[in-house]
């Protein structure tokens, strides 16, 4: 007996429609993370010899500009490292209960404008001392006409974690594509049972 085959249609839009399986599957939980926990795009202007403006972007999936903020004429920057503080076992009231970790301590970039416009940049604290003294270099004398600076908030959850999901959805897009354009489906490792 001749198994029925079902036309799946042409290759390309077998491929577009992978790639529009492997992005909601795996591009989605990559945007929702990356929302929560941003990159951001500094670029640094110099317009004439004393005044360098600041433009934010806040990206998610590290490239894609959500929201701009401005410092206008920008002063010297200043940052913070905010303690995470102690995580107890038991109620929030309750300080006595036992130790069970650290929350991660938070850096924080602020960026100030002479003449209006303020935005704070939350930056990993292992890079905030860095990213800090580079717009101060910037500031006191660059020739550059710009300069643009990529951080992170979170190294973990805000560039590992997405990153590898995003590779791994690259991975399945690509085994998939390779199965359509070569007409052979994916096999599994494992025999099948007898």
């Amino acid at each position: 007996m001749n198994a029925i085959t079902r036309s799946k249609g042409p290759k390309p839009v077998q491929l577009i429609k992978a790639l529009f399986q492997c992005a909601v599957l795996f591009c989605v939980p990559g945007l929702i993370i990356t929302f929560f926990v941003p990159s951001f795009s500094i670029e640094l202007t110099r317009l004439n010899q004393g005044r360098v403006d600041a433009t934010v972007f806040k990206n998610i999936l590290f490239i894609v500009p959500i929201f701009k903020y401005t410092a206008v004429d920008l002063i010297d920057p200043q940052s913070q490292t905010i303690d995470g503080g102690l995580i107890r076992n038991g109620s929030a009231s309750n300080t006595v209960g036992k130790i069970t970790g650290k929350a991660e301590d938070t850096g924080v970039l602020f960026l100030k404008g002479k003449h209006g416009g303020s935005v704070e940049v939350y930056i990993s604290p292992k890079s905030l001392d860095n990213v800090t003294d580079k717009i101060q270099n910037y500031l006191s004398g660059s020739n550059k006409s710009s300069s643009r600076l990529w951080v992170v908030s979170n190294w973990k959850f805000g560039a590992i974690l997405p990153g590898g999901i995003l590779l791994f959805c690259l991975v399945v897009f690509f085994m998939a594509a390779w199965s359509i354009i070569t007409d052979k489906p994916l096999e599994s490792a494992t025999p099948p049972l007898q």
